[in-house]
């Protein structure tokens, strides 16, 4: 469960001589640099695919366990740092193991920003602090919004580098050469475990139009506003819930 343990219990006094703690589960690692589409890439994605999958109507209760977990201050408000924090420790309760979650987090947390961004000016302002922030009514959107664009981080990353997953040659932008020779991955992502429109369909002309200000790189921010730009236009259950979302440019 989301369920965090409430403390320690209070020992009497006085207090007797402390049972010698069971060792640690050692966690099992996680590279994050498994190649991606194998088994243990498509696993970690998996994962945190399952972990946020609360976001349908009928999982209420459960999101609002998390609201309560990821807003421990109650103001109603999430930050990107709750966010990141609420993300973290979800996966480790989902994995009922510290290490293990923290490596999944770890993997994805690229792209936390952007869904946040996404999801945080969803629903009206109902004050000065809504568009800053992740409110209650945007939290189920924000769920969402972190499965998508997890996604598309691990198509970014085997793209990037001209390399599988995410790897020390990584800079967090493509070039026109990496684009090139990644097109076939990326339609066979499309056709497979990130089944989106535009990576369907992609070609060397896609790089063009995900390259918004001509710098001869795409960013992640870019990569992102292409793919739900796509996803938008064609009305997919994805492009419906996030049209409810802001511009994915920022």
């Amino acid at each position: 469960g989301l369920a965090l343990a409430a403390g320690d219990e209070q020992l009497a006094a006085p207090p007797a001589a402390p049972a010698p703690k069971p060792a640690a589960k050692e966690a099992k690692p996680i590279s994050t640099i498994s190649p991606a589409g194998t088994a243990q890439a498509l696993s970690e994605l998996t994962t945190f695919l399952r972990a946020f999958a609360f976001a349908a109507p009928s999982e209420a209760v459960r999101r609002e366990e998390a609201w309560r977990l990821w807003d421990p201050n109650g103001n109603g408000y999430l930050s990107l740092a709750e966010v990141d924090l609420g993300v973290k420790m979800t996966l480790q309760s989902f994995l009922k193991d510290a290490g293990a979650g923290e490596a999944v987090w770890r993997r994805f947390r690229p792209s936390f920003i952007r869904a946040f961004n996404d999801a945080k000016d969803a629903a009206a302002a109902a004050s000065s602090l809504s568009d800053d922030y992740v409110t209650k009514g945007e939290f189920r959107l924000l769920l969402s919004y972190l499965g998508y664009y997890a996604t598309w981080f691990e198509v970014f990353a085997m793209v990037d580098g001209c390399s599988d997953g995410t790897t020390a040659t990584d800079d967090r932008r493509i070039s026109r050469e990496e684009w090139e020779e990644g097109i076939e991955k990326v339609v066979a992502a499309g056709l497979s475990w990130a089944p989106y429109v535009a990576l369907r369909s992609a070609t060397s002309a896609s790089f063009d139009e995900m390259d918004s200000n001509g710098g001869g790189y795409v960013l992640l921010i870019e990569f992102c506003a292409w793919l739900k730009a796509a996803e938008v236009e064609a009305a997919t259950p994805a492009g419906l819930a996030l049209a409810a979302g802001g511009d994915a440019t920022r």
